[in-house]
C-alpha cells in the first residue's frame, strides 16, 4: 500500500501510478514536498487507532448499502465481442410460459435456518498460542464472532434436487464492515451536497461521492441513508458482497471495505435437458430473484418501520437502510431487472425502452427516450404486454422498495462497459481495419511495434503482441490504452496495400484511426475524475459524443452488426445521468470484486475435497476473516523507506557517456556554488547510487543492469520560473534522460544529492507544432547538466516514434 505523503491527506493506494496521479491534485504544493516526520506520523497514527475502543454495533442498528451484481449466465454471452449473435427467437419462445405452473419447481420460504458453526461458542480462557497448523486451526475455531456465522436455508426443490442459500443476516455483514475503525471514521451519514464558485462567479453543483448525488437527496428527503450490495457472479459459485455507500469512493474501492454476504445456489446443468428445456431457464431466473428477496428482506422491514440505530462507543446514529446501486455487466443487469438478455430483442436496453432499430442512433434527444420505471413496467405486465417491451412476465421483487428504480440503479460498470466492452470492440475492429488495408503484414507490424514499446513502472509490456486477445483481462486492456496511440501512428502509411489505397488515402485513414484512440484516451481519463461539476459533465458528454460518432463512422462499413451494441447506447445516453444520481464513475467498478472472487472462491475451492464444497469454502472464508481481525489488533504498522542505494558501475553506452561528460558538467556546477576553492574541490567526496525515491511515490534509476537490462529513467524536471520564459516547457517542466545519480560532499557544505541528465528538446520550435496527439514531441540533444534531486518531479514514459529518427513522444496517457 502507498500512503499519500502530503499534509492533511489520509488517502492510501494499492498502485504507485494511482498515487502519482493523486499527488498532482494537491494544488499549491510542490510534487516533491514531503513531511519530514512522515514515518513517525504513520507510527503515531497506528498507535492512536490501537488505543481506541472496539466499535460495538447492535443487531438492531445499521446503515446504508449499494449493490453490485455480476452473474455470468451460461446460456447467454452478451458480454462477449459477438454479443449481437444471440438467438432472439429462443428468448421469445419462453415468454409464453406460465410461471405458476412450472413442472418440478418448488420455492421455499425460510422458516427454519440451519446455522453453519465453524467455531465453538466460547473463547478458551487458558489459551496457548499455536505452534503448528493443526493447533492454529483449533485456536481460530475457538474464537467466537457472532456476525461471522452463516446460515443454510433451503430455497428450492427442482427435479427432485434440493438447493440451499448460504448467507448471513445482512446487518451482521454490516457489523463486520463497521467494526473496522478506519472505515467507520470515514463514513458520511447525511446528505452533503458540494458546490464550487466557477470562473463566472456562479455557484455550481459538484457530483463526486454518492452522498452528493441527486438520488441521496431524494432518499434523504424520505428520511434515510443508502446501501450497496455487491453480487459478483461466476460460472461455478455466485458470491454476494456488501459495501456501504456512506464510505468514500477511494476507501470503498479497497477489498477490506467489502464483506462476503453469502453464496447463491446455481441450478444443476444436468437438468437442462429436452424434457426440462422450457422450465429450466425460468426456474433459474425465479431462484435468483427469490434468493435476493430473502437476503434483502431485513432492509425492507427496517425501511418500512422506524429505521434503526447504529450504536458505537460514543454515539448513536439513527438511520434508514436503502439499496442504492447495482453495479454489474449486462447479463447481471438483465437478471436483476428481468429484462431480456439479448442484444437482438425488441427493446435491448434494461434502462430505457429504446427499440433495436434505434440502438445505434446517436442523434436522439433525451426527450425521445422513455426510461423504464417500476410503475410503467408494472402496468405493462398487468396489460400482458411484457413480450412487446422485452421483460419477463414475473413480478420483480425489487418493485416493493421505495426510492428504488431497479432499472436506473443498475448503473454501467466501468470495467465491463469500457475496458472489457467498448475498448475491446475498438481493438478488435482496429485489427480488422488494418488487415483490410494493410494485410497480414500490417498486423505483424502492429504486434512488433507493441512488443518494442519501452518499459515503464507498472506498465504491462506485450512482448508477444496481442496474441489471444479473448483471454485479456480488464487491466491488460487498460495498459493497452496507454500504448496503442503510438503503435498505430503511421502504421497504415508504412504498410498500406497499393491495390487498396493511394498515399493520400492512406494518410487520411491513418489520421482518423489514431484520432479515434486519442479521443478514447481523453474520454476515458476524464471519466476517472473524482468529481464533476455540471460544466464538466456537459464537457464529458461532448467527449462521449465525439468519440462515439468517430467510432461508428470508422467501423460501420467493416462490421456486420450495424454497431447496435447496448453498451455503446448505455455509455452514450445513460452514464452522465448516472453520475448526477449516484456520484463519480470511480464508484461504478467491479475490479476489487474480481479480486475478492479469487480469495473468497477460487483459492478456497482448490483447498476443498471437491465434495459439498460450499460449507468448506465458507469455513475457510470465516477463518480468514478472523485472522485478518487478529492481525489488525496484534501487528504494528511498518513501512520500509527506500532512499539511495549504492551502485556498482558497469559499462553501458549511457554510463560511458556519463563519465565522458561528468568532469565538464561538474566544473560548470562548481562555478555556480559560492565560496568554493580549488582545495575544496580536490577534497570533495562522491558517492555513486543506483536509484532514488522521489517524493515517497516514484523510484528513478540509473543502473547498467536491472533484471538483465540497463535502466536509465526518463524524468520531468521542474524549471525555474524565470528561466522557463526563455524556452518552451510543458506545464513548467522540461524532460531529460537520467544518466547518473551521485552524492557530492564538499568541505564546509551539506551533502548534496544530484543527477547528471541529458536533455530532450521539442522537435519543432513552432509553438503550434510542439505537440502531436496532445503529447510533447521531442528530440534528444547533446546537452548535459547536473541537477538537484529535489527538482525532479516524476519519471515519464518516453516512446520512440516508429519510422522516424530522433523523434520521441512523452506519453501523457499514463494514468
Amino acid at each position: 500500500m502507498f500512503n499519500c505523503p502530503y499534509q492533511h491527506c489520509n488517502r492510501t493506494f494499492s498502485h504507485r501510478a494511482a498515487l502519482r496521479e493523486h499527488a498532482k491534485s494537491h494544488k499549491g504544493q510542490a510534487y516533491w514536498e514531503i513531511l519530514n516526520d512522515f514515518n513517525n506520523n504513520l507510527d503515531n497514527s497506528y498507535n492512536n487507532n490501537a488505543d481506541e475502543h472496539e466499535v460495538n454495533i447492535n443487531m438492531n442498528d445499521i446503515e446504508v448499502f449499494e449493490m453490485e451484481t455480476l452473474e455470468h449466465d451460461d446460456d447467454t454471452d452478451d458480454d462477449r465481442f459477438n454479443e449481437n449473435t444471440a438467438d432472439a427467437n429462443t428468448v421469445d419462445a419462453e415468454e409464453n410460459l406460465n410461471f405458476e405452473h412450472i413442472p418440478n419447481y418448488t420455492l421455499f420460504t425460510p422458516e427454519r435456518t440451519e446455522q453453519i458453526t465453524l467455531i465453538d461458542h466460547h473463547l478458551r480462557e487458558n489459551v496457548i498460542l499455536p505452534r503448528n497448523t493443526t493447533q492454529g486451526r483449533e485456536f481460530v475455531n475457538s474464537i467466537y464472532v457472532d456476525y461471522l456465522l452463516y446460515h443454510k436455508i433451503k430455497v428450492l426443490e427442482y427435479d427432485d434436487e434440493e438447493y440451499y442459500l448460504y448467507h448471513r443476516p445482512i446487518f451482521d455483514a454490516v457489523k463486520e464492515l463497521l467494526s473496522n475503525p478506519d472505515i467507520l471514521k470515514s463514513c458520511q451519514w447525511d446528505f452533503l451536497p458540494e458546490y464550487i464558485i466557477n470562473k463566472d462567479d456562479q455557484r455550481e453543483r459538484v457530483y463526486g461521492e454518492q452522498w452528493t448525488g441527486l438520488w441521496w437527496k431524494c432518499a434523504h428527503n424520505s428520511i434515510g441513508d443508502a446501501t450497496t450490495l455487491d453480487h459478483l457472479g461466476k460460472s461455478s459459485k455466485h458470491p454476494v458482497y456488501l459495501s456501504l455507500g456512506n464510505i468514500p469512493i477511494w476507501r470503498r474501492n479497497k477489498c477490506d471495505a467489502k464483506v462476503l454476504l453469502g453464496f447463491l445456489p446455481k441450478l444443476n446443468l444436468l437438468h437442462n435437458n429436452k424434457n426440462n428445456k422450457k422450465s429450466f431457464i425460468p426456474a433459474k431466473r425465479m431462484l435468483y430473484q427469490h434468493c435476493f428477496d430473502i437476503m434483502t428482506q431485513p432492509i425492507y422491514e427496517k425501511l418500512e418501520n422506524n429505521g434503526l440505530n447504529i450504536v458505537t462507543d460514543n454515539q448513536i446514529i439513527w438511520s434508514f437502510p436503502f439499496l442504492s446501486e447495482f453495479i454489474g455487466d449486462l447479463p447481471e443487469d438483465a437478471s436483476l431487472t428481468l429484462t431480456y438478455n439479448s442484444s437482438r430483442c425488441k427493446h435491448p436496453c434494461h434502462i430505457c425502452t429504446i427499440t433495436i432499430d434505434e440502438l445505434n442512433n446517436t442523434t436522439l434527444s433525451q426527450n425521445e427516450i422513455e426510461l423504464r420505471t417500476p410503475e410503467n413496467m408494472q402496468f405493462i405486465l398487468n396489460q400482458n404486454l411484457s413480450h412487446e417491451y422485452s421483460i419477463h412476465p414475473i413480478q420483480n421483487i425489487f418493485w416493493k422498495f421505495r426510492i428504488l428504480n431497479i432499472y436506473s440503479v443498475t448503473v454501467p460498470d466501468c470495467m465491463h462497459h469500457c475496458n472489457l466492452g467498448l475498448f475491446n470492440y475498438q481493438v478488435n475492429f482496429t485489427q480488422d481495419y488494418i488487415r483490410i488495408y494493410c494485410g497480414q503484414e500490417g498486423i505483424d507490424e502492429f504486434n512488433q511495434r507493441l512488443a518494442t514499446i519501452p518499459r515503464f513502472p507498472e506498465l504491462k509490456s506485450f512482448r508477444h503482441g496481442l496474441g489471444n486477445i479473448a483471454r485479456f483481462t480488464a487491466s491488460e486492456f487498460q495498459n493497452m490504452m496507454k500504448q496503442l496511440v503510438f503503435v498505430i501512428d503511421g502504421l497504415i502509411i508504412a504498410k498500406y496495400k497499393p491495390s487498396c489505397l493511394n498515399l493520400h488515402q492512406a494518410k487520411q485513414k491513418d489520421k482518423k484511426l489514431v484520432n479515434l484512440f486519442v479521443l478514447w484516451n481523453k474520454m476515458y481519463i476524464f471519466s476517472r475524475k473524482d468529481s464533476f461539476t455540471d460544466f464538466e459533465l456537459n464537457k464529458f458528454q461532448e467527449m462521449i459524443m465525439n468519440w462515439a460518432k468517430e467510432f461508428i463512422f470508422l467501423f460501420m462499413p467493416i462490421v456486420n452488426t450495424e454497431m447496435k451494441y447496448p453498451k455503446l447506447h448505455n455509455w452514450y445516453f445513460h452514464i452522465v445521468d448516472a453520475i448526477r444520481e449516484y456520484g463519480a464513475i470511480n464508484g461504478f467498478t467491479t475490479e476489487s470484486y474480481e479480486l475478492l472472487h479469487k480469495f473468497c472462491v477460487k483459492i478456497p475451492y482448490r483447498m476443498t475435497n471437491r465434495n459439498n464444497v460450499t460449507p468448506q469454502i465458507i469455513n475457510m472464508v470465516c477463518r480468514d476473516s478472523i485472522l485478518n481481525y487478529l492481525c489488525k489488533i496484534t501487528t504494528s504498522s511498518t513501512r520500509k523507506r527506500q532512499t539511495l542505494t549504492l551502485r556498482n558501475i558497469k559499462g553501458t553506452p549511457e554510463a560511458e557517456k556519463a563519465f565522458d561528460v561528468l568532469i565538464n558538467s561538474l566544473n560548470e556546477y562548481f562555478d555556480l556554488i559560492e565560496n568554493v576553492t580549488n582545495e575544496d574541490i580536490e577534497e570533495t567526496l562522491i558517492k555513486w547510487y543506483t536509484n532514488v525515491t522521489i517524493g515517497q511515490v516514484d523510484i528513478i534509476r540509473a543502473k547498467s543492469e536491472y533484471f538483465g537490462t540497463p535502466v536509465f529513467s526518463d524524468i520531468a524536471i521542474n524549471m525555474n520560473k524565470e528561466e522557463a520564459e526563455d524556452y518552451n516547457t510543458f506545464n513548467g517542466m522540461c524532460f531529460a534522460k537520467l544518466l547518473m545519480l551521485f552524492g557530492l560532499k564538499i568541505p564546509g557544505h551539506e551533502e548534496q544529492y544530484l543527477g547528471l541528465v541529458q536533455w530532450y528538446d521539442f522537435k519543432n520550435n513552432n509553438p503550434h507544432k510542439l505537440f502531436k496527439y496532445d503529447c510533447p514531441l521531442v528530440k534528444i540533444i547533446p546537452m548535459y547538466t547536473i541537477v538537484s534531486i529535489d527538482s525532479i518531479v516524476e519519471p515519464v514514459h518516453v516512446i520512440p516514434r516508429f519510422g522516424r529518427s530522433n523523434e520521441y513522444f512523452i506519453n501523457v496517457f499514463i494514468f
